[in-house]
């Protein structure tokens, strides 16, 4: 387990925004379940989770994540930034990175992996 993930959540046009950073593991999707739980099934909110500032994820935080998000909550769940299809389990929308922003950090990761 590594002790680089940090999450910082706040509220923007009534919908409730996750940014990731660090690496996303076992432990990271735990902290991300018990987060997203509290907000939609108390809220009954659409949560936002942006994972540009991730650098690395492990295939068991991303399963970890798919096994314990029930699939009716999954449509009120939106992933973006660089990772988001790694990251993101089925039925969730996924929202690409054109690259376009300025200082896009996605723009650069594509850039590193040609």
């Amino acid at each position: 387990m590594e002790n680089n993930f940090t999450m910082e959540t706040y509220e923007q046009d009534k919908k409730l925004h996750i940014d990731l950073k660090g690496t996303f593991d076992g432990a990271s999707a735990f902290a991300l379940i018990q987060k997203i739980g509290e907000e939609i099934c108390d809220k009954n909110n659409s949560v936002h989770v942006e994972t540009k500032d991730i650098s690395k994820v492990y295939s068991f935080g991303r399963s970890i994540l798919s096994s314990n998000i029930p699939k009716a909550q999954r449509k009120s769940l939106y992933f973006s930034g660089a990772m988001a299809d790694q990251i993101a389990p089925d039925g969730c929308a996924v929202e690409k990175c054109s690259g376009d922003c300025k200082n896009c950090k996605c723009k650069k990761l594509s850039m590193q992996n040609r």
